[in-house]
Formats: structure tokens, C-alpha cells, sequence
């Protein structure tokens, strides 16, 4: 098959710089007062908290409950009995934690900031514009989208041919391409963690998964009257022994 655009981009979890940590941080925290008057003001009362937090939690949790396991109604009660009931405790924690001079929170996030570290999963993917440039996610959307933005982040080892061009219908594209990176994202990012788990099947579940999801999302909105072969998907890579993102559109 000869394409017109084709773009394979092999997936790498990057060092996070100290300064992103860091800015994290420090906005966070220093948006405390801010996140406890936003709670107060849509959770003002009992009735607002069984409202906004504990019907609508009941209604996602039952879900989660085999109808055909013992006792599940009761235990959907019990749920919801105990949740309903729950205001003064959850006041309480919003109070100690966030009004006042408590240190709480700050300490809480400053404790959890090595979690954030994790976030060089989703940068593998998506990029750091300022300081690795656009990710593999973005480019591979963006070759087969129109946006021709991403030919200066293209660089080795990524593989590229062709010219850049827009195989969706008209006035999808802008909508098409936060949509493929976040489904190629969560696919490399989960993909990656079973990969570094010997979890050899997993991952490869995830791969197909992940190119089940885009081909019934992104890929349904083709104008495949200009460009009946389009590809979107992520996979593995056994000689390079890397995970990667291809993207590839042809007019026959």
C-alpha cells in the first residue's frame, strides 16, 4: 500500500523536570483557599450533600453490584444509608482540611508530590511543548488532521513520508483531535505499565482495545470518499522493544 502520509512515532517515558513537580506543587497549594470556598459554595448544607455527593455516588456505585450476588439489595442499602448520613463527618474533614491556618493540606500535597512523578507517563504521549515539544499522540493525529504544526516536532526516531492532509469530514478535524489523544494516551500510558510489568497479554489487550476504541470514535468521522485507507492505532514494537503510535492515510 503506497500512502500519501504515513507517520510511525515510538513511545518514550521521559525524566520529568524538577520545575514541573515543583510549579504543580506550589499551585496546587497555593490554591487552597480557593478549592474549600468552591466546595462550601456548591455543597452548602445537608441537603446539598446528599444531593451532589451521595445520590448521585449511589447511582454509579449500584452498577458496580452483581444483582445475583447474595444479599445485594441490602448491601446497595447499606450504601446508601451510610452515604446519606455522611454530611457531618464530611464537613468536618473540609473544614480541618482546608479553612483556617491548618496545614493539612499543604503537608498532604507536598507529602504526595512524588506521585505526581507519574505524570511522565502521560508526557511520553502528549509531549511538553517548551520542553520535548509536541508528543507522539499529537503528532500522529495531527499528520492525518491538517495540522501542519506538528512537522517541526517531528524528529528522530520518529519515521515520517508524505505531506501532511485532513482526511475528516469537513469542520471535524478540531474536534477529532483532542479526542484521539486522549484514547491513545490512556492506551500507551496503561499499555506501558503492563509492558513494565512482564504483563505481556495485558498489554497487548490493551493494544487492541485501545485500536477497537478509535476505530469506532475517531475513525468513523473519515471522509472516506477522499480517503477510503486511513490508519489510527498504537502497538508493539518486539525488535525496538517499544510501544508505539502509527498513523497512515492513503487515497485508494
Amino acid at each position: 500500500m503506497s500512502y500519501v502520509v504515513e507517520y510511525k512515532g515510538y513511545y518514550e517515558v521521559p525524566e520529568l523536570p524538577a520545575e514541573v513537580q515543583d510549579e504543580w506543587k506550589n499551585t496546587l497549594i497555593n490554591e487552597m483557599n480557593r478549592i474549600y470556598n468552591g466546595l462550601i459554595t456548591r455543597i452548602p448544607d445537608e441537603a446539598a450533600f446528599r444531593s451532589v455527593i451521595a445520590e448521585s455516588a449511589y447511582q454509579s456505585w449500584q452498577n458496580f453490584i452483581n444483582p445475583s450476588w447474595e444479599d445485594a439489595d441490602f448491601i446497595k442499602l447499606k450504601f446508601q444509608v451510610k452515604l446519606s448520613g455522611a454530611y457531618g463527618a464530611w464537613k468536618d474533614g473540609v473544614d480541618a482540611a482546608f479553612s483556617g491556618d491548618s496545614p493539612y493540606f499543604p503537608d498532604r500535597v507536598t507529602g504526595k508530590a512524588s506521585k505526581f512523578l507519574k505524570a511522565k507517563y502521560t508526557l511520553g504521549a502528549v509531549g511538553l511543548r517548551y520542553k520535548f515539544g509536541r508528543g507522539i499522540a499529537v503528532k500522529a493525529i495531527g499528520v492525518i488532521s491538517g495540522d501542519y504544526r506538528v512537522l517541526k516536532d517531528i524528529k528522530s526516531p520518529d519515521e515520517f513520508t508524505g505531506s501532511i492532509v485532513n482526511v475528516f469530514l469537513a469542520g471535524a478535524s478540531r474536534f477529532v483531535r483532542p479526542q484521539a489523544v486522549a484514547i491513545i494516551t490512556r492506551g500507551l500510558v496503561l499499555a506501558q505499565y503492563a509492558h513494565e510489568f512482564g504483563l505481556t497479554g495485558l498489554r497487548d489487550s490493551v493494544i487492541s482495545t485501545t485500536n477497537t476504541v478509535l476505530g469506532n470514535t475517531v475513525l468513523k468521522q473519515v471522509d472516506t470518499s477522499a480517503y477510503p485507507t486511513v490508519i489510527l492505532e498504537i502497538g508493539y514494537d518486539g525488535d525496538a522493544n517499544k510501544l508505539y503510535v502509527h498513523s497512515a492515510a492513503g487515497t485508494s
